[in-house]
């Protein structure tokens, strides 16, 4: 049985964190992770794809996804750091509507390269007697999905509603 970690029980839910707070653990939790991770993860599947190309259950073509979902999120990732997240610090509210937008569509996107990578991957099912390789692949390429997952959820439901209020120029929620 998995516990979590004293740290994981001593974090604050993203619920309940300040803008301020909640955008810091986005770039940390999410932004530096997924890029220090997609190049491995890229190497890994272009290795696996190379190796076992004669293998049916090989995920050919899951080096070319993964290169997509890099360029697709550093792109988006960018937008946040230098457009979208400065202008949340300063409390902007009403006047994000349009980027907010284009994140939330940014974020259909990656919602669909996350199914290209399972359908890649048959739902992350390693076949019996692979590689470690290609079962270090499957693992790093299922938890990147589920975290790109949550980031997305955390972007959507928790840091974006916060912001989407009409009619107003500045934010003046109770969240920060």
């Amino acid at each position: 049985m998995n516990l979590p970690s004293p740290d994981a029980l001593r974090a604050p839910s993203p619920d309940t964190m300040d803008v301020e707070s909640l955008l810091d653990h986005i770039l940390a939790a999410y932004h530096q992770k997924h890029r220090a991770e997609l190049p491995d993860l890229v190497a890994l599947a272009r290795k696996v794809e190379r190796v076992h190309h004669d293998v049916p259950e090989a995920p050919l073509g899951l080096g070319d996804a993964l290169e997509h979902v890099a360029a697709d999120l550093e792109s988006h990732m960018q937008k946040e750091e230098q457009v979208l997240f400065p202008a949340m610090r300063q409390g902007l509210g009403g006047a994000l509507a349009q980027p907010i937008s284009m994140m939330r569509s940014d974020h259909e996107d990656h919602a669909q390269c996350i199914a290209e990578i399972e359908r890649l991957t048959r739902g992350y099912a390693v076949p019996a007697g692979a590689c470690g390789s290609w079962q270090r692949l499957y693992a790093g390429v299922e938890s990147l999905c589920a975290e790109l997952r949550e980031h997305i959820r955390i972007e959507d439901d928790i840091l974006f509603p916060r912001f989407e209020i009409l009619g107003h120029t500045r934010c003046t929620c109770a969240h920060g």
